[in-house]
């Protein structure tokens, strides 16, 4: 590694760890604000607290790993712009290509980091943030003589598998119980149309090897004619099982949450479950997935924003180049939020809403770069 690569990396690590402290204190400071009242409110313990806050740390540290890297690559270059490093390593024949070079090499670690991060360690946190939660909530009303739900159970539970296209009314849902109680379900046809309506008074629900197994009792078992929508039979049943309908109870529950509270291990049971490009409700809960996987690219994008926003402007203040870098950041996350909202109600399928703003910034500062270069 040349001394400048070495020079270039020590400058970028401690602009890079001063942008993550602070964010991270503003972060503290911010959940704090929103949480500790509640918390308060329920009589929680201040280990409780701490846990929270320390858990939302981790949870929010994908978001602000390609911010601070946008930051600290800006204002590094526009640093050595400022002081003419840069034209002393051109005048030497180093081309930004070689000179960007570590900053590249960064970009492709924390991409890598980043999706390791949104693989095993933010779900991790998200899912216990949420057990936290859960804990306090329960030990308050506990306290106060009230009733709640015990974990892995709903009500009132509506999921809609687009995949093998079929509708779940569930009054009642329990996971640790593995029954469900008055149950309806519809099935359709390619063209949407309903074809077959299984109402019972309850249901039970077993994992036999990898495929969910429902046996519905006391009920009737309608056939519906789809050209018409006359009701062809209704026989009525005791106990009706039906090996073809494998739909995951734990999946439903999922629907019952709010998508952003979902970690990625259970967004991606969500989407084998419905489905890649779903309609409806449960476009929000696919956009959350691809949302989470398309987020590594940022980095790489990031580093191709910051240079030709860091090498211009002859001696003027790397603050500039910070200054621009927010506003650039604003424009991206409100194309961002733009195409999220399409992707959740289902006007753009969820992968192309997830990419169009990374794929978008790219066309943009591809030329641009190139010019620099």
């Amino acid at each position: 590694m040349r001394i400048l690569d070495r020079y270039i990396l020590v400058e970028w690590a401690k602009i890079f760890a001063l942008c993550m402290l602070s964010f991270m204190g503003l972060l503290l400071l911010s959940e704090g604000y929103n949480w500790i009242p509640d918390f308060l409110n329920m009589g929680a313990s201040a280990w409780t607290i701490i846990q929270y806050l320390l858990l939302s740390v981790v949870k929010n540290v994908s978001l602000l790993i390609p911010v601070s890297l946008l930051i600290s690559v800006i204002f590094v270059l526009g640093a050595m712009n400022r002081n003419q490093e840069i034209v002393a390593a051109r005048a030497a024949g180093i081309g930004m290509w070689r000179l960007a070079a570590p900053l590249w090499g960064i970009g492709v670690v924390l991409a890598g980091l980043l999706a390791l991060l949104n693989a095993v360690l933010v779900p991790d946190a998200l899912e216990a943030q949420n057990a936290v939660v859960e804990s306090a909530q329960f030990a308050a009303l506990k306290a106060k003589g009230g009733k709640a739900l015990p974990k892995g159970q709903a009500t009132f539970v509506s999921f809609e598998n687009t995949k093998d296209r079929r509708l779940w009314l569930i009054s009642n849902l329990g996971l640790a119980t593995g029954q469900a109680f008055e149950v309806i379900v519809h099935s359709f046809d390619e063209r949407g149309r309903e074809v077959r309506s299984i109402s019972a008074r309850f249901a039970e629900f077993k994992r036999v090897g990898n495929r969910w197994q429902w046996t519905f009792r006391e009920g009737r078992d309608t056939r519906v004619d789809p050209v018409t929508g006359s009701i062809m039979a209704q026989p009525a049943f005791k106990v009706l099982e039906l090996p073809e309908f494998s739909d995951d109870p734990e999946v439903m529950l999922y629907s019952t949450r709010e998508p952003d509270t979902l970690s990625l291990r259970e967004v991606s049971r969500f989407v084998e479950q419905t489905g890649s490009n779903p309609g409806g409700p449960n476009a929000a809960y696919v956009m959350r997935y691809h949302a989470i996987m398309s987020a590594p690219a940022i980095c790489l994008i990031v580093i191709a924003v910051a240079i030709p926003f860091s090498v211009t402007g002859g001696r003027a203040s790397p603050m500039v180049g910070v200054a621009k870098t927010f506003g650039l950041f604003l424009a991206f996350y409100f194309l961002s939020s733009f195409c999220s909202a399409f992707g959740e109600s289902g006007a753009l399928p969820p992968m192309i809403a997830a990419w169009i703003p990374t794929v978008l910034t790219a066309v943009w500062v591809i030329p641009r770069l190139k010019a620099v270069n």
